[in-house]
């Protein structure tokens, strides 16, 4: 099975090229700079391009099972609005011309799943980072509800602040004021459970919170 893979050069995107190689998938991993992707070798398929790019998207998603999108408003720095969200617009629709249906985005509490309940920690962090970062908080919601609204296989992965590990397998998955969630998550936790959701079936048509167990 093939992964096409977006926002793959940063330091999350290393570890989904490592997680999905461990489990057997073949990679096509979409960057604007190969030459961060030299590392991985032969390992890996490397389509050029920006997300603008139609044809060289189409190209990174043919032949894929499933697109997952690790992009976020710190993986690009274009100044028009909603970068995201135009980018990821554009995979969804590439994915469509291609049937290719499933589709796991990274995103955070700044989407509510009709699911969540009430929950103040969660909420005070979104409340916080659209103050200080508006922008970017308004294209990862843009980008969610996009996502939401699309006729693909979707999976929306709403995580909290980051901090660089391996995976544990020690995680708690589920919706905000429901479920005890912490406020961390290791790169290598997410990236296992963003490859898992390639062929698992739980959370289709929905945006499940994940955080480190604690």
């Amino acid at each position: 099975m093939k992964i096409a893979l977006f926002g793959g050069t940063g330091p999350t995107g290393r570890h989904i090229i490592e997680e999905a190689l461990r489990q057997g998938y073949s990679l096509s991993v979409y960057t604007r700079d190969a030459g961060k992707l030299s590392a991985f070798g032969s390992k890996i398929e490397v389509v050029v391009g920006d997300l603008k790019n139609r044809e060289a998207i189409r190209a990174c998603v043919a032949g894929a099972d499933a697109v997952i999108s690790a992009l976020g408003p710190h993986s690009l720095k274009a100044r028009e609005k909603r970068p995201i969200m135009r980018g990821v617009g554009m995979i969804i629709s590439v994915m469509e011309e291609l049937n290719v249906r499933r589709l796991i985005q990274i995103s955070t509490a700044s989407y509510r799943d009709p699911k969540d309940g009430f929950d103040f920690k969660s909420q005070a962090f979104v409340m916080l980072f659209k103050l200080i970062v508006h922008n970017a908080y308004d294209d990862i919601k843009a980008t969610a509800e996009l996502v939401s609204n699309s006729h693909v296989d979707w999976t929306l992965v709403r995580i909290p602040n980051f901090e660089d590990g391996p995976a544990t397998g020690q995680v708690d998955v589920g919706w905000y004021g429901k479920t005890k969630l912490s406020m961390k998550l290791s790169r290598g936790n997410l990236a296992k459970f963003l490859v898992d959701q390639v062929t698992a079936k739980e959370f289709v048509h929905a945006a499940p919170g994940i955080a480190d167990h604690v």
